[in-house]
């Protein structure tokens, strides 16, 4: 009986790994909400991060019901605290569980006459697996890239990429 390589079994088995994966329905919500209230105050800190021309951040509190992530209210950082600026464990240690689930910051266009990056960056992206190293729970994270317009995500132990919406 002729044993494959071991590179040959790793591969056959990744490639089945990936395939189910693949196969596996997304588990998680698949829509966002925004209320009223939360509405509010990610257009105010829209306008106030574009009147200063600096990033902004804000504590955000949200929760799942059923396949809607519902983001109930924010409560933004200290006036002048800019995303690009903000340590990470300023934003961890005030925005923390159980009143905050995440935060939610803007992201203002690098160029004149460009539009703002609906996506997060590396940098975000850090920050968010900080968050699930600290709390060992899944967080919400906003970006804003225009007044009314919000991209969100879950994240920690999986991932779920929501929709972007107009708010």
């Amino acid at each position: 009986m002729t044993r494959l390589p071991a590179v040959c079994t790793i591969a056959v088995l990744a490639g089945a790994l990936a395939g189910a994966l693949a196969a596996a329905p997304a588990v998680g919500p698949t829509a966002l909400a925004v209320a009223t209230d939360a509405q509010a105050g990610m257009r105010a800190l829209w306008r106030e991060s574009a009147a200063a021309g600096a990033e902004r951040v804000a504590c955000l509190a949200s929760i799942v019901d059923g396949d809607t992530l519902r983001i109930t209210r924010i409560n933004p950082l200290p006036a002048g605290a800019d995303s690009l600026a903000v340590s990470a464990g300023s934003s961890l240690d005030l925005c923390g569980p159980p009143t905050w689930q995440g935060t939610v910051h803007t992201h203002l266009a690098l160029a004149s006459g460009r539009p703002s990056q609906a996506r997060f960056s590396g940098a975000d992206r850090g920050v968010m697996l900080m968050w699930w190293q600290r709390w060992k729970m899944d967080g919400t994270f906003c970006l804003l890239y225009a007044e009314n317009e919000a991209h969100c995500e879950i994240d920690g132990a999986g991932l779920i990429i929501l929709p972007s919406t107009r708010y």
